[in-house]
């Protein structure tokens, strides 16, 4: 007689519709049904598009009772910010997330540099200002270049020279509801850092090199991610074992001790400097946009089945490893620089690779006749994994000169810039 196992799927909401929830989305409907909110063009291709508010808990609880939703993940840190778990979990629904007492430091830069400084967690040198003449006064005896931020998404700017410093003073100070953070510039390599946690335990499931500026050789402006190679090799395992105890863990005490424990996906972003230190800049509530496909690539656990453990209290006594390849991830993101464009039709995505991995950003829609198309700003980025970095690299550049539309811009030093 043969045995068969049948795995049941299961039924999960998904909240966000950006690229790291499109990138998790698609992964988790290789083995379940997907439902997200809000609704994107691209998501329908594999996931049931609901039109529900992200904040909006109460219509977005009544679906999931009605539903019989047995997993609900929320992305976006709008819906986080509306305190979303508390209501499901008041209600006896499973839900992958932590309560909004929690994420003030994922969406408050003052708040997390003052945590940082409170739990003695290395950051670079900064001030934090409300008025603009002390900000002026400390800018000038400051050696450049410095890194400029408010609490806006995406808000940082690095400065070389005082007067570029003093415009943006004063143009920010124009808000008097913003708050101007300086910080010292530090020389390195960029990288992400993520765990999986139920408050009390954590595991490593990744890291990537991150690459935030617009042009090659880290030129232009800071962006929200222009890609990411994934694991980060200039990690080493001291490295990784350091940022899980002076800062994954001191984290987690830290909300355990306020009554407040956190369960998720925890992430950090910092700078391992020139000279061997690890710098660290602030906490991810989830996976970047910019690297989430090349993280989830490397994992071959079902996803569903550890973020359970972690819900139903069995994380801490029942897994010991996450399964993760490894193989080199890259992911490299295609932006679209030229505004107010029609009928800008993305060409050539049925020529690429079978083993390219398409990440769409919520700006992409489909027009009268099916077709995508780009607007202005993150389109779509292409994710590879091989044995090395190099072939991975190679993978996706190769198959690069099949994809077009008007305003193309991507960098062409991923994985190959020299830190």
């Amino acid at each position: 007689m043969m045995w068969y196992t049948f795995i049941m799927k299961k039924k999960i909401l998904i909240i966000g519709n950006g690229a790291n929830a499109y990138a998790l989305a698609k992964k988790l409907s290789d083995k379940h049904d997907i439902y997200v909110t809000p609704s994107s063009d691209t998501l329908k291709d594999f996931a049931t598009c609901l039109d529900i508010r992200e904040d909006n808990a109460n219509e977005l609880l009544d679906f999931v009772l009605e539903n019989g939703i047995d997993m609900t993940i929320p992305v976006s840190l709008k819906s986080l910010k509306a305190d979303i778990v508390t209501k499901f979990t008041e209600n006896k629904q499973q839900i992958f997330g932590s309560n909004t007492n929690t994420n003030e430091i994922m969406y408050s830069k003052t708040t997390a540099k003052k945590i940082l400084y409170k739990l003695r967690i290395p950051t670079p040198k900064f001030g934090i200002f409300e008025k603009q003449n002390l900000a002026l006064d400390y800018v000038k005896n400051q050696k450049f270049p410095l890194v400029i931020k408010t609490n806006d998404i995406n808000s940082a700017v690095v400065v070389t020279a005082l007067q570029t410093a003093k415009n943006i003073i004063e143009y920010t100070a124009i808000d008097r509801n913003k708050r101007i953070i300086i910080e010292d510039y530090i020389y390195g390599t960029p990288f992400s850092f993520y765990a999986v946690t139920d408050g009390y335990k954590a595991l490593p499931i990744g890291s990537s090199i991150t690459y935030k500026y617009s042009l090659d050789g880290d030129g232009g402006q800071l962006t929200g991610g222009m890609g990411a190679c994934s694991p980060n090799f200039k990690l080493s395992i001291d490295d990784e074992c350091f940022i899980m105890n002076n800062v994954i863990y001191p984290t987690l005490d830290y909300f355990e001790i306020s009554g407040n424990p956190y369960l998720g996906i925890l992430g950090v972003s910092g700078i391992l400097s020139d000279d061997g230190n690890i710098y660290i800049l602030g906490w991810q509530h989830f996976m970047q946009d910019c690297d989430c496909a090349a993280i989830l690539e490397n994992i071959n656990d079902d996803l569903y089945n550890l973020f359970e453990s972690c819900i139903i209290g069995a994380f801490s006594d029942e897994v010991d490893d996450i399964n993760i390849s490894d193989k080199y991830s890259m992911s490299l993101v295609l932006n679209c620089n030229s505004r107010n464009l029609n009928e800008n039709v993305i060409q050539g995505l049925d020529n690429l690779s079978d083993d390219i991995v398409t990440t769409y950003y919520p700006s992409v829609k489909r027009n009268k006749y099916l077709e995508l198309e780009a607007a202005y700003g993150q389109v779509l980025s292409l994710t590879s994994s091989a044995s090395t970095l190099s072939k991975a690299r190679s993978n996706i550049y190769t198959n690069i000169p099949d994809i077009s539309f008007q305003g193309l811009h991507y960098r062409k030093d991923l994985c190959n810039i020299k830190y």
